[in-house]
């Protein structure tokens, strides 16, 4: 809304205050807005190369897994889980923001933990068959995020 002076002679100041006021809110509320909504958007869809990166790290701490695994290392094995089970919090874990998703992180952590488990108590044949289970979460969440994109 564009003021003559005309008008501005006619409107007393206090009316013009209120409604300066009430643009620069109006325009403060739709700035946060814009902010919050990229914010959203940005938690939402990690930038490629941020998920390429973090899945190339995910796979070390696999990697971990298996080498403690083939020579009995359980300490290796037992931080490999630990790193998986921590990356499975990570922001650019979250690629999808649907039950399903949030369902399959939590049972891959859970599996994780068994696996810890089975590593402090020395147990490799728990140890390997709950690496088999946490090999298998990663395949269905990976053929699960491949099918909803």
């Amino acid at each position: 809304m564009r003021l003559s002076r005309r008008d501005i002679t006619r409107t007393s100041g206090s009316s013009i205050n209120r409604r300066l006021v009430a643009a620069s809110v109006a325009a403060a509320v739709m700035a946060v807005g814009v902010a919050w909504l990229g914010a959203i958007a940005a938690d939402r869809a990690p930038a490629p190369d941020q998920v390429a990166g973090f899945m190339r790290a995910k796979l070390g701490h696999s990697q971990n897994v298996l080498e403690g695994l083939s020579i009995a290392d359980y300490d290796l094995i037992e931080r490999g889980a630990q790193e998986l089970s921590l990356a499975s919090l990570d922001s650019n874990w979250q690629v999808l923001q649907t039950e399903d998703y949030v369902r399959q992180s939590a049972e891959f952590r859970r599996s994780c933990e068994v696996l810890r488990d089975a590593a402090k108590a020395k147990n490799l044949d728990g140890a390997t068959l709950a690496w088999m289970d946490v090999m298998l979460k990663c395949v269905q969440c990976h053929k699960y995020v491949r099918d909803v994109n």
